[in-house]
């Protein structure tokens, strides 16, 4: 089983912009709060690819975990992905998707997959809310950051 959200909005900025705070993913603690990111490293040396592998480190719930994450997209000012999963079986995938929305504005589509395991399954009904929850929080905080810089 899978737990999916999906949230759209419009970021006052231009997609270039929009993807290089995507893509900065050393910064994820920064606005990836709500889904309990605390620390991302890169493996590997030279610039963010296809197959790039990255560490994600999170707190949710009082559940600490490491993710082996791999980047699975990477369309510059357009898409931008990364898949994994924790020691534990549970797998991550998040999606961006931009398009441009007049001249200085980005329609941002973010989805969120959360695959279970069997044994995590009977915390599907807590966890699909706290994910719908934690994905609009840390999408309007991405936006909020991006906008303020463009006001600033």
């Amino acid at each position: 089983m899978a737990v999916e959200v999906v949230i759209s909005t419009r970021i006052g900025r231009q997609p270039r912009d929009v993807f290089a705070a995507l893509t900065a993913v050393e910064r994820f603690p920064e606005w990836l709060i709500a889904s309990g990111i605390v620390g991302v490293e890169r493996v590997g040396t030279g610039p963010l690819a296809m197959g790039s592998r990255l560490t994600i480190r999170q707190v949710v719930a009082g559940r600490s975990t490491v993710v082996d994450a791999e980047v699975t997209t990477l369309r510059p000012d357009a898409a931008f992905a990364v898949r994994g999963r924790d020691p534990d079986g549970v797998s991550i995938q998040f999606e961006a998707d931009l398009a441009p929305d007049g001249e200085l504005t980005t329609a941002l589509r973010w989805s969120v997959r959360i695959g279970l395991p069997l044994k995590y399954r009977m915390f599907e009904s807590m966890v699909a809310p706290q994910a719908r929850r934690a994905a609009a929080l840390d999408v309007e905080a991405l936006k909020r950051r991006l906008e303020s810089v463009a006001a600033g």
